[in-house]
C-alpha cells in the first residue's frame, strides 16, 4: 500500500471513529432521531472516501501488471475484479 493511501484511510478511519463514539453518545443522550440520522449520513460519507482510496490504491496495485499483461483473459478477470469490487463499495 502506498504510503499517501495509508495516511489517508488511516485520517478517514479514525475521523469515522470519532464519529461513531458521537452517534453512540447521541443515541445515550436521547438526542433526535433526525440529528443522529445526520451524523449516520456523515459517518458512511466518511467511510465511502475510505472505500475510494481503498479502490484507487488497488488500481496503482494492480492495474499495471494487470492490463500489460499479454493474456486477454487476465485483462477480462481484471476489469471483472473491478467491477466487483466498485460495485460492492457503493
Amino acid at each position: 500500500m502506498f504510503e499517501t493511501h495509508k495516511k489517508q484511510a488511516i485520517n478517514r478511519l479514525n475521523k469515522a471513529r470519532g464519529q461513531l463514539d458521537g452517534i453512540i453518545k447521541m443515541i445515550e443522550n436521547d438526542k433526535k432521531p433526525r440529528d443522529i440520522v445526520t451524523q449516520i449520513l456523515a459517518l458512511k460519507g466518511s467511510l465511502n472516501g475510505v472505500n475510494d482510496i481503498m479502490l484507487e490504491c488497488h488500481l496503482y496495485d494492480r492495474a499495471p501488471e494487470s492490463l500489460t499483461d499479454s493474456s486477454q483473459r487476465q485483462k477480462e478477470k481484471f476489469i471483472k475484479e473491478i467491477i466487483k469490487t466498485w460495485s460492492i463499495a457503493k
